[in-house]
């Protein structure tokens, strides 16, 4: 009988922290960091990144919709100079936004062709002069395109990847 209770014990705790742990995205914002491979643009070009908040948008009290989130849009050249940026501080479910970086403002590279990469932070860090505020888990999807002159997407890519992701730790294995 003392095994059972032990082992009832035991189960109990461990259904109340799966319970927390899927509580916290929603109650505790993560800070994710996610970037593009670099792409080339040239004279007469503009790179845009994109970004769609995939939270959803809903209607009935029952599933109230997520709180909004902080998103910070950034532009990278080669050399990991960061060239342009912008900050959506109230970013609402279903909502998208980008940031557009002409060819010609990026001066650190002469030749007519140069490699940027897209970076998009959800829920940075607020800086030292900011109070943090209020703000909810937010997953997004990234996109980065090529525009030419006349406004035609001449290049789309949608891979990104996750920077500096959260440490996962193998379980122990207890054995008696």
């Amino acid at each position: 009988m003392r095994h059972q209770c032990s082992f009832g014990t035991a189960l109990a705790a461990i259904f109340a922290c799966g319970q927390l742990a899927l509580a916290q995205p929603s109650a505790i914002p993560t800070n994710q960091t996610s970037t593009t491979g670099m792409v080339g643009f040239t004279t007469n070009q503009t790179a845009r990144l994109n970004v769609l908040n995939l939270n959803p948008v809903t209607t009935t009290s029952a599933t109230p919709t997520p709180p909004n989130c902080i998103v910070e849009l950034r532009f990278f050249d080669a050399q990991n100079n960061m060239v342009n940026q912008s900050v959506v501080p109230n970013f609402a479910p279903g909502t998208a936004t980008f940031l557009d970086l002409e060819r010609a403002t990026v001066t650190s590279q002469t030749s007519p062709r140069a490699e940027i990469r897209g970076v998009v932070v959800v829920n940075p860090a607020p800086t030292p002069v900011e109070s943090p505020a209020l703000t909810g888990f937010c997953s997004v999807m990234v996109t980065l395109e090529i525009i030419d002159a006349t406004g035609s997407t001449v290049a789309l890519t949608s891979e990104t990847r996750m920077v500096g992701g959260p440490l996962v730790m193998p379980l122990a294995r207890v054995v008696r």
